[in-house]
């Protein structure tokens, strides 16, 4: 069989139209193999092996000083037809219709790229679709194509890219902002957290890593802010209390007693902040340990579900009492439903403390729906208002903050 040697080079517009570079260069080799699956044509379905290196170059910008990607050759493969001799640029003057390749998405997480109504020789190329998801170290191919000396075939490669997982890593590092474009002196919403009242003059229960750094604090209520101050922390148990203008049209209770195990249980709060939704969220559960982590016996264990957000909300009862305050979760792969609260008798000393006295418990089990109301009024969204600086700090240090940054601080 005839074999050729094409090369695609693939010059990413997005990140170098008006960038110098640099001599300085590094190569990366990606070698992919697997199956290929040849539908049609005059031989039927038929299946073999194949194999293709792509080189990826990155270079230094001369300009800004930070590596990045400036190219990727497919400079080896052992098939003659699997690959068109396009080569395309990022100059707006030459236009390519035919042949697109582009990275689908900011992380770098896979290169994509596709072609349709193109000829090699008498071949004609009416389809062509391939992606490598470098995270995963897989590629994909389907190439649809006619010729009146083969008839039509489908070929479908698939397989394992060796490199491409160390590849995916170093562009992320060496892409990775120092830091946010923000000004050190600005002050900006940055982190989100969950709070409840516990007064109808306006007090506000949260955790103090959701308000640990805040220049301010402010409550959201209907897509309306408003003004608070910290009035008291403690930082052994990770409390906080907050005093605000609001006066609240339902206040939560707090129980006499801490959780039982078994007990069911619900959360509320704002998992993963308004930018996601702005929609309060209540899972439910049930007590499964009576000690946090390292058998910390101020919290208690459940497997209600916590997300980045939920810090600092209502744990309640069936009677709509409080009996903890969202703490943390383990976040490590492979581990579910460690999810842990602060007691409802470490907040009780802890307020009294302070001069905070809470409504007596309820005694009687609280219809669902009137359960909703509760959680709806009296739980409140907190954004955290920080300085550039601030956010900076926290990051560059490499410190694992619990704080729920919003998405655009932590690239």
């Amino acid at each position: 069989m005839k074999k050729f040697l094409p090369i695609i080079t693939l010059s990413l517009a997005i990140f170098f139209t008006n960038i110098g570079y640099s001599k300085e260069t590094r190569d990366i080799l990606i070698d992919c193999s697997g199956e290929e699956k040849v539908v049609g044509g005059l031989k039927g379905t038929k299946y073999s092996n194949y194999f293709q290196t792509y080189r990826i170059t990155i270079a230094e910008s001369s300009k800004i000083k930070k590596p990045y990607i400036r190219s990727i050759k497919i400079e080896d493969t052992d098939s003659w037809w699997k690959r068109p001799t396009y080569k395309i640029y990022s100059s707006n003057s030459i236009n390519y219709k035919e042949f697109k390749a582009n990275f689908d998405n900011k992380n770098f997480e896979s290169i994509k790229y596709q072609a349709s109504n193109y000829k090699v020789g008498d071949i004609q190329i009416v389809k062509y679709n391939e992606r490598i998801n470098l995270r995963t170290q897989r590629m994909y191919a389907y190439i649809e194509l006619k010729s009146p000396s083969i008839g039509t075939r489908i070929i479908v490669l698939s397989g394992k890219c060796r490199g491409s997982k160390e590849l995916y890593a170093k562009i992320n590092e060496l892409t990775k902002p120092d830091g946010p474009n923000i000004k050190d002196d600005e002050v900006v919403a940055a982190a989100s957290g969950t709070g409840f009242f516990v007064s109808r003059q306006g007090h506000i229960i949260t955790n103090h890593h959701v308000i640990d750094g805040c220049s301010v604090v402010k409550p959201v209520i209907g897509g309306k802010e408003y003004d608070s101050k910290i009035i008291a922390v403690d930082k052994v148990n990770d409390l906080a209390i907050l005093k605000s203008n609001i006066t609240p049209t339902k206040v939560y209770s707090v129980s006499d007693e801490d959780g039982q195990l078994l007990e069911e249980v619900i959360v509320a709060g704002y998992p993963l902040g308004k930018k996601i939704s702005a929609a309060i969220k209540a899972t439910s559960g049930t007590v499964t340990a009576l000690a946090g982590l390292g058998d910390n016996y101020a919290e208690f264990q459940t497997d209600a579900a916590l997300n980045s957000g939920n810090s600092g909300g209502p744990i309640i009862n069936e009677f709509g009492n409080v009996i903890g305050v969202a703490v943390s979760k383990i976040q490590q792969e492979g581990v579910e439903s460690f999810n842990f609260g602060i007691k409802s008798s470490v907040l009780k000393i802890f307020a009294n403390a302070n001069g905070i006295k809470f409504l007596p418990p309820n005694r009687r089990e609280m219809k669902k729906k009137d359960l909703g109301k509760l959680i709806t009024e009296g739980t409140v969204y907190l954004d955290c208002w920080m300085t550039g600086k601030q956010i900076k700090k926290i990051i560059a240090s490499n410190q694992k903050s619990q704080k729920a940054f919003y998405s655009e601080f932590i690239k």
